[in-house]
């Protein structure tokens, strides 16, 4: 019976052990996923957030980066470019979470690429013509006023929106090509932003700017464009998949939050 009770004791303490030992383990399997998830949730708050933006959205949307980084402690690092080189830089693989970009029609092509998970219409803009001092000067009002002789004028590239909107405005008109023959037509930046600087500099008589472009820095609007020349207007984002989404949502909401940053300048959201 003694040894009968040793044998079955013995068994007893080696079951206790042997669960203590489970459980134990079970422990500390939570406990490691439990750092390795909180470890992730860092390193996707500290790693910036790749934004690509439309060179137009600068001035605000640096505004609306700082708040976000004084608010959350996110860092967010931005590229502002044409939006078709940007476009074409998310093609090439470089890190984009968030695009921005002057014409909807980019994103179009990256969501039947596959390379979008969400994306929505942002806001609305309108060509509009800005004169300097010297096109102030020599009496330029609109688009026909262009075609006089020794009249400079400034006119995106088409790696730029802004350039495709305002060659559209010019065509309807009966006016690019001729411009073209006479040779008015002397420098192509590749920003909306370097058009405006052009003008401001007086070193162009005019260019074609957008609307918001225009009031962000203070240029005399000459004349206005309307879709049925220029092509409707769409300001648009997406978040790029593969990137930090979750992220880059949160960014976009918080845009959206201060739309007021943008709606300032002329733009107009998108209902």
């Amino acid at each position: 019976m003694r040894s009968g009770s040793r044998i079955l004791l013995y068994d007893l303490r080696g079951a206790i052990m042997q669960t203590n030992y489970y459980r134990i383990a079970s422990m500390g399997a939570c406990l490691i996923i439990g750092v390795l998830l909180l470890s992730a949730g860092c390193v996707s708050q500290q790693t910036p957030l790749n934004l690509y933006a439309a060179a137009g959205l600068k001035k605000p949307m640096d505004v609306v980066v700082a708040n976000y980084t004084s608010a959350t402690g996110s860092n967010i690092t931005p590229n502002y470019g044409p939006s078709g080189g940007l476009y074409a830089q998310i093609g090439q693989g470089q890190p984009c979470d968030l695009y921005y970009s002057a014409d909807w029609s980019l994103i179009e092509k990256l969501q039947a690429e596959g390379k979008v998970s969400e994306a929505h219409k942002f806001m609305k803009e309108y060509v509009v013509l800005v004169v300097s001092k010297t096109g102030k000067e020599k009496g330029i009002k609109n688009a026909t006023d262009l075609t006089r002789p020794n009249t400079v004028v400034a006119l995106a590239d088409q790696s730029a929106p802004v350039g495709v909107y305002s060659e559209n405005v010019l065509k309807n008109l009966k006016l690019l090509d001729q411009l073209n023959a006479m040779g008015n037509i002397k420098t192509r930046p590749s920003t909306v932003n370097q058009v405006a600087l052009m003008v401001q500099s007086n070193e162009v008589d005019a260019g074609f700017t957008y609307s918001s472009t225009a009031k962000l820095y203070n240029l005399d609007v000459a004349d206005k464009y309307g879709y049925d020349l220029s092509e409707e207007i769409i300001f648009g984002v997406a978040v790029i998949k593969g990137g930090n989404e979750q992220k880059a949502k949160e960014f976009m909401n918080f845009v959206n939050q201060n739309s007021n940053e943008f709606t300032k300048y002329g733009w107009e959201m998108y209902a």
